[in-house]
């Protein structure tokens, strides 16, 4: 009888969430009521004029006054999907009970779209935990610090997914001892999914740096009150344990900061409220600002929105953002020659094309400043293994997979000799993303397609 409930709950649930939209669909099948470990979750997130969506998870309680707070299971994903691969749910960072799961999608006037399913019953005792779950040491359930042994010329760490136990064996043997995960920030979310990153990453022996980013129209909207906010949040991940933080990610493009209003002046308020907040909780966690896109497109789509990278980070020099952070953060992903080259990009001379001008073009406005940098997102995009590039990306059609290996390689003993600003640290984009859709993330993954990780080995010859 308990069962038959159940089923004829979701069924209810399931037609009213999809009578919103058909171009929003979490498939379920209704006789699974039950869930443990890890779930591979499908479906169909392509509602009109999409500007992310993610999967979060609830307890399920009957009450319309209930103050319901969501935990996000998945990484936000800005590309649509069509009956296909939208993230993982790892049970097991849940105590036994009833829950909701929903896919949120948010378009990009920020208006919400859900699909739920309801209730689903977690049952983990007994259940063998995945791999990839901390062995809890501390009393206060948080894993401590590795100490780690780094023989790179600087240290390395690569930005992951689902970081499963072939992940790890493959960052260990080229050298690497950090990791980099990025979480949303959600007013009102607990500590759950940053609890689980910093256990599992000590637990597997690597340092671990949060990259954590808020919605732009709740920033918009919030004001001094999202601020105080977003930066309380930030500590208490700090009290957690974090070794680094990244504060927010590529604010001079509207699609992370709102539109007309990118301003460095108005972000270094925010990262010196989150400074202070993280210093005070954990002295020790490494500050990190948020790495901007490297772009000059200014020209063609105006300040509202977007500025290019070296104007911004004047902006952020001149705001004195050296004063509330450890590090400056920077990406380089648009690479299509060897990183020590300084022209000759078919595309144009733009610096961002080549590795060493961009260093330079971070340094240079921070060069009265005693602050190192940190590269928090490096990579070289290769289609090899899945076939053609998306138009957008096929600049870098024909960069093979001996070419990203050697060149990653290169690109870290180039930026571990760089004069103009000393390097804290490089986060390889990335280790194992899988999507290969219309933003080809899997195609930057050093572990290919058929597990291998050439890069692996020629990052590991570097070693000291």
């Amino acid at each position: 009888m308990r069962l038959m409930t159940l089923l004829l709950l979701m069924s209810c649930w399931l037609t009213a969430a999809a009578a919103q939209t058909d171009d929003l669909i979490l498939n379920w099948d209704p006789m699974q009521t039950t869930v443990s470990g890890s779930v591979e979750l499908t479906g169909t997130a392509n509602i009109p004029d999409q500007q992310f969506f993610f999967v979060e998870a609830a307890p399920f309680i009957v009450s319309a006054d209930a103050d319901i707070q969501w935990t996000p299971v998945a990484l936000p994903q800005f590309e649509p999907v069509m009956d296909g691969a939208i993230g993982s749910w790892d049970t097991t960072i849940f105590a036994d009970g009833f829950y909701q799961l929903r896919l949120h999608a948010v378009s990009s006037s920020q208006e919400s779209f859900f699909y739920v399913v309801a209730p689903l019953t977690i049952k983990n005792e007994g259940v063998e935990p995945e791999p990839t779950v901390a062995t809890v040491s501390q009393g206060n359930g948080m894993t401590p610090s590795p100490e780690v042994d780094n023989r790179l010329p600087i240290p390395v760490g690569g930005h992951v997914l689902h970081f499963n136990e072939a992940a790890q064996d493959a960052m260990k043997s080229a050298g690497m001892t950090w990791v980099k995960w990025q979480i949303p920030y959600h007013e009102g979310n607990d500590m759950t999914v940053a609890r689980h990153r910093i256990n599992v990453s000590h637990e597997a022996g690597f340092l671990v740096l949060l990259s954590i980013t808020g919605e732009k129209h709740a920033l918009a909207d919030g004001g001094d009150a999202y601020l105080d906010d977003y930066a309380n949040f930030l500590g208490e991940v700090a009290g957690l344990g974090a070794d680094a933080i990244e504060v927010w990610n590529e604010m001079n493009l509207d699609r992370e900061w709102p539109t007309g209003q990118i301003d460095p002046s108005a972000y270094v308020k925010m990262l010196e409220k989150a400074y202070r907040a993280i210093k005070a909780a954990n002295p020790d966690t490494m500050v990190i600002t948020g790495a901007l896109a490297p772009t000059g497109a200014e020209g063609a789509f105006g300040l509202a929105r977007v500025w290019n990278d070296d104007r911004y980070y004047r902006g952020m020099a001149n705001a004195g953002a050296a004063n509330f952070a450890d590090c400056i953060g920077a990406h380089y992903n648009e690479g299509i020659l060897p990183p020590s080259a300084l022209g000759g990009d078919p595309r144009d001379e733009y610096q961002t094309r080549y590795l060493p001008l961009m260093l330079q073009r971070v340094a240079f406005p921070f060069r009265n400043a005693d602050i190192p940098m940190c590269m928090t997102e490096m990579g070289y995009l290769s289609p090899e293994g899945y076939g053609p590039l998306p138009s957008a990306f096929g600049w870098a059609g024909n960069t093979s997979v001996l070419e990203q290996s050697e060149w990653l390689a290169q690109a870290i003993r180039i930026a571990a000799n760089f004069d103009d600003m000393p390097l804290e640290l490089i986060i390889i984009w990335n280790i194992d993303f899988d999507n290969y859709g219309d933003d080809p993330q899997a195609g930057y993954a050093i572990i290919r397609p058929d597990g291998s990780c050439p890069a692996c080995d020629t990052i590991a010859a570097l070693q000291q």
